[in-house]
């Protein structure tokens, strides 16, 4: 199952580099969430355990796009964020789901408790890398892309995409 090590390689990379990318920018490109889609297309058939888990996987995914562009445009998260999101949620399941918003909820707020406290207790001159003047004293933006690749990559190893994965190589 070297196909299957390679997609799970690229979808592990793919949300390291997404949350980088947003750490250091604010910005995730359309990019990365086409090649996780993408990537999760490629493995289904090797991991393939039918119509209704394939169609319920489709089913997360598309939950979670309209839920994300429903947040977007109430102005609570990026554009980026959102498709990253949406994207990841193809390779969950409903009970895979739970556990991503919860790990990426628990990340998130890790991650705004330290943002808000070096916006709060940082001097601006103390911050002398551009990237980490804008993420600590940006107002208004938080990169919520780092909270989806935590949220994803603790999820990832406990889906059942993988465990189906796994299962197969033995």
């Amino acid at each position: 199952m070297v196909i299957g090590f390679i997609i799970f390689a690229i979808f592990t990379f793919t949300m390291l580099f997404a949350a980088r990318n947003d750490a250091l920018t604010m910005i995730i490109s359309n990019k990365i969430s086409m090649l996780l889609l993408v990537c999760f297309f490629l493995i289904a058939p090797f991991v393939w355990q039918g119509w209704p888990i394939f169609g319920e996987h489709i089913l997360v995914g598309l939950t979670v796009l309209v839920f994300g562009f429903t947040i977007f445009s109430l102005g609570w998260l990026g554009g980026g964020d959102a498709k990253l999101m949406a994207a990841t949620a193809f390779w969950w399941q409903w009970s895979d789901l739970g556990l991503y918003i919860i790990y990426t909820t628990l990340a998130g707020g890790v991650i705004a408790m330290m943002i808000l406290g070096g916006r709060a207790f940082v001097p601006a001159d103390r911050l002398t890398a551009p990237w980490l003047h804008k993420l600590v004293k940006q107002e208004k933006n938080m990169p919520y892309g780092i909270a989806l690749a935590i949220g994803a990559l603790a999820t990832l190893p406990q889906s059942e995409i993988f465990k189906a994965a796994v299962t197969l190589t033995h």
